[in-house]
C-alpha cells in the first residue's frame, strides 16, 4: 500500500514539486503550500494519513524505488519521474489495492487519529471490566481520550459489558468483512483486551511478512472505513459512540483558521494583514487555501463575475499547467491571487480535472 501510495503521488506531481512534498502531504505538516498542493494534484486522500513516518525512513523508501529502478532520481535529488518500469508495477498494485483503498485524508486525518485511540482504549477497558478487573495500565495515555472513554462507559454501562462487547464485535464484521482476510487480521492484532495485549507494528509485520508501513497503513486504511460507515449511517451500533464529537476545520492550516476568524468578522484583506502583522500576499494565500475547502466564501470581493470567467476560459483552453503561463494569457490586471483562487473554487466544485501549479 505504501508503494503505491508513493508512485501514485509521484506520477500526479511528475517532477513539478520536491519528492519532499509527499513527505509533507503524508505527515500531514500543515503549511500553506503542503494543503495548497495536496488539491491542486488531487493528493487530498493522502494528507496526514501517516503521521508517525519519519524523514529517514522516507528517503530509505524512496532510494530503494531507485535502486529498484522504479523511479529516476533528478539531477537536483530533489525531483523524480515514474520509469515505464515503475508505471507498470504501479498500475500492478493499483488493480491489486483499488477496490478496498478507503483513506480520505480530505475528510477523516483528524478524525481517524482521535477515533482509533478511542476504539483502543475502550476495547482494553471493557474488556477489564467484563472480567471484574478494575486495575490495569491504559495502552492510550492520553487523557483526553481517557476522559473520553470514560465518559461513554459512564453514559452506556446500563447496557452491559456483555451486550456492548456483542455490538462492538457485530460492528467491526460488518467493516472487516469488506477487507482481505490479511488487512483484518492486522487491524484485529493491534487490539488490546484482557488476555492479549495488542501487537505492535514491527511484531505484526514480522508475523504477516509485510512493511511496518503497510502495517500502519493497513491500520489507518480500515479506520478511515469505519469512520466513512459512521458518517454515512451504516448499520452500526456502538462504534458512532466512539467517534470524536467535534472536528476541527479539516484542512485548514492553523495560521489560516486565523485569517478566517477575521475574514468572518468581515475585515479586508489589508485589515488582516495589519492585525496579524503579516504581508498582504500570506493573507491572499490563506484565502486561497480556504477556497478549496468552504463554499461560503464571498470570493465576488475579490474578483468580479466578468474576470471570474475571463480566467476560466484560459483555463480551459490553455494547456499549460503552469501559472506563469496562464497569466501571460491574461490581462495584466489579473493577478496571480486571482488565477489560484478560480483554480481553488473550480476544484472545490470539481468542475476541473486538470491541476495547475
Amino acid at each position: 500500500m505504501f508503494e503505491s501510495i508513493l508512485l501514485d503521488s509521484i506520477i500526479k506531481l511528475n517532477g513539478e514539486r520536491t519528492v519532499y512534498n509527499i513527505f509533507h502531504l503524508l505527515t500531514a505538516k500543515k503549511s500553506t503550500q503542503t494543503i495548497q498542493d495536496s488539491n491542486l494534484f488531487g493528493l487530498t486522500n493522502y494528507f496526514g494519513v501517516y503521521k508517525a513516518l519519519t524523514r529517514e525512513r522516507f528517503n530509505k523508501e524512496i532510494q530503494r524505488l531507485s535502486h529498484e529502478q522504479l523511479i529516476t532520481l533528478n539531477h537536483d535529488h530533489q525531483t523524480v519521474h515514474i520509469t515505464d518500469k515503475g508505471q507498470n508495477y504501479y498500475h500492478m498494485l493499483k488493480e491489486k489495492e483499488e477496490q478496498y483503498i478507503h483513506l480520505n485524508g480530505l475528510e477523516f486525518h483528524q478524525t481517524a487519529a482521535l477515533f482509533s485511540k478511542n476504539l483502543l482504549l475502550f476495547i482494553q477497558t471493557l474488556t477489564h471490566l467484563h472480567q471484574k478487573e478494575q486495575r490495569f495500565i491504559p495502552i492510550i495515555d492520553n487523557v483526553e481520550t481517557q476522559q473520553f472513554v470514560k465518559k461513554v462507559w459512564n453514559k452506556q454501562q446500563q447496557l452491559g459489558t456483555d451486550r456492548i462487547l456483542k455490538c462492538i464485535y457485530q460492528d467491526l464484521v460488518i467493516i472487516l468483512e469488506t477487507f482481505p482476510d490479511s488487512h483484518a487480521e492486522v487491524f484485529v492484532d493491534s487490539l488490546t483486551s484482557l488476555k492479549k495485549v495488542g501487537l505492535s507494528r514491527y511484531q505484526i509485520a514480522k508475523k504477516y511478512q509485510m512493511t511496518t508501513h503497510d502495517v500502519y497503513l493497513s491500520f489507518m486504511n480500515i479506520t478511515h472505513a469505519i469512520c466513512k460507515a459512521i458518517e454515512t449511517n451504516r448499520n452500526l451500533t456502538f462504534l458512532p459512540h466512539l467517534y470524536p464529537v467535534h472536528k476541527n476545520n479539516m484542512l485548514l492550516s492553523d495560521s489560516t483558521n486565523r485569517t478566517f476568524y477575521y475574514l468572518q468578522q468581515g475585515l479586508s484583506i489589508d485589515e488582516i494583514a495589519n492585525v496579524r502583522n503579516l504581508k498582504g500576499n500570506t493573507i491572499m494565500d490563506h484565502i486561497v487555501e480556504i477556497a478549496y475547502i468552504y463554499k461560503e466564501l464571498n470570493w465576488s470581493e475579490y474578483i468580479t463575475d466578468q474576470q471570474y470567467q475571463l480566467v476560466s476560459n484560459t483555463l480551459t483552453m490553455q494547456q499549460s499547467k503552469k501559472l506563469k503561463d496562464i497569466k501571460n494569457e491574461l490581462p495584466e490586471s489579473i493577478s496571480y491571487f486571482q488565477i489560484k483562487l478560480v483554480i481553488a473554487l473550480g476544484r472545490q466544485e470539481n468542475i476541473r480535472g486538470n491541476h495547475y501549479v
